[in-house]
C-alpha cells in the first residue's frame, strides 16, 4: 500500500485515537495555571476541550471508521453528551500506580497499531495528544505505508514528537478556523502558537514543546522545498502541489491559515521576491523568482 492514496477522489479512510486526558489537562492548565489539573484530577472536570474543530480535520482526510477515545471517564461525564453525539467510542482507562497513571498511551498505541494490521484499507491514523509517547508509533505507521497525522496544543506539543508526523496541527488553530460553537466552562483564551506555563503534571509533557510555526519558519522552508525540487527536477518549473507536500514533510505543522492566509496561493504571494505562480496547468506550477522559468535556479536564490 502506498503512503497515500493516489488521488483525493480515491477513498480514505481514517481512525482516531484520543488521549483525551492529556488534552484535557493541557487545556486546563493553560486556562488556570500549571497544577490546576493535578489538584483537581479526581473532581468531576469541566469541559474544556471542544471536539468538533478535530473531528472536522480528521473528516477532511476521509472517511472515519475508528474513533476512540482513552480516559477515566467517571471524571470527564460532563463530556458524555458530545463524546456520544460524535459517536466516539469511550475505552475505560483505570489509574493504576500512586502516581495515578492511566498507562492510556501504551493501550492507545497498542490498539492503533493492531488496526493498522487487521484493516489494510485504513489509510489515515489520527492521534490526539501533546507528548511525545507516540514517537514509536509514527514511526512504525509510516513503516506500515500509512499517513499519520497528530493534533496537540501549541506550547506544550513535543517537538519531536510533531516533527514524527506527516501533518501536525495545533488544537488551537484548528479552533480558530473552526465556526464558533458553544463549550461549557470557562472560555479558554489562547492565541496560535502563543507561549504558556509549561504543566507540571505527568500526563501533559513540557521538555522541548513548541508552538506554531512562524511566518519566518515557512518562508525557510518554502525556500529549502524549492531549492530541492528545482535541483531534483533540472529546471525552474515546479508543481505547486508537490511544493506544498514537501514543504509539509520540512515543517509538518506547517498551516498556512494559522499564518493567515486563506490558502496555499495567498502564502506563496507573502513572497514575490522569492517565487513566482507561472502557470494553472495541472494544478498550477511555480518558479524561483527573477529567475528564468525552465532553467536551473542559482546555487544561492535569494531570500
Amino acid at each position: 500500500m502506498s503512503q497515500f492514496p493516489s488521488s483525493r477522489a480515491e477513498a480514505t479512510k481514517v481512525a482516531i485515537y484520543w488521549d483525551f486526558e492529556n488534552l484535557h489537562a493541557v487545556l486546563a492548565n493553560a486556562a488556570h495555571g500549571d497544577s490546576a489539573y493535578r489538584d483537581n484530577r479526581l473532581k468531576l472536570q469541566p469541559v474544556f476541550v471542544d471536539l468538533k474543530p478535530i473531528l472536522e480535520y480528521a473528516a477532511s482526510l476521509g472517511d472515519i471508521i475508528i474513533n476512540r477515545a482513552y480516559g477515566n471517564w467517571q471524571f470527564f461525564a460532563n463530556y458524555r453528551h458530545a463524546l456520544n453525539e460524535a459517536g466516539v467510542d469511550l475505552i475505560q482507562m483505570f489509574p493504576r500506580g500512586s502516581n495515578m497513571k492511566n498507562s492510556a498511551d501504551i493501550r492507545m498505541a497498542l490498539d492503533a497499531l493492531s488496526d493498522v494490521h487487521n484493516h489494510p484499507h485504513l489509510t489515515h491514523v489520527v492521534v490526539i495528544s501533546s507528548d511525545s509517547d507516540f514517537i514509536s508509533l509514527a514511526q512504525k505507521v509510516k513503516q506500515a505505508g500509512r499517513f499519520i497525522a497528530g493534533v496537540g496544543v501549541a506550547g506544550y506539543s513535543n517537538r519531536f514528537w510533531t516533527v514524527s508526523c506527516n501533518e501536525f496541527k495545533f488544537y488551537q488553530n484548528l479552533l480558530a478556523a473552526s465556526a464558533p460553537s458553544a463549550v461549557e466552562g470557562e472560555p479558554l483564551e489562547l492565541e496560535a502558537g502563543a507561549g504558556v506555563v509549561p504543566p507540571a503534571v505527568d500526563e501533559v509533557e513540557s521538555v522541548e514543546a513548541v508552538g506554531s510555526p512562524s511566518l519566518e519558519d515557512a518562508k525557510q522552508a518554502l525556500l529549502r522545498a524549492l531549492k530541492q525540487l528545482v535541483d531534483r527536477n533540472g529546471e525552474n518549473y515546479v508543481s505547486r502541489s508537490a511544493l506544498k507536500v514537501f514543504i509539509k514533510r520540512l515543517l509538518p505543522s506547517f498551516d498556512e491559515r494559522a499564518l493567515g492566509c486563506d490558502n496555499f496561493s495567498e502564502f506563496l504571494h507573502r513572497f514575490p521576491d522569492l517565487v513566482v505562480e507561472v502557470d494553472a496547468i495541472s494544478g498550477g506550477h511555480v518558479a524561483f523568482a527573477n529567475q528564468p522559468v525552465g532553467q536551473a535556479a542559482p546555487e544561492e536564490p535569494a531570500p
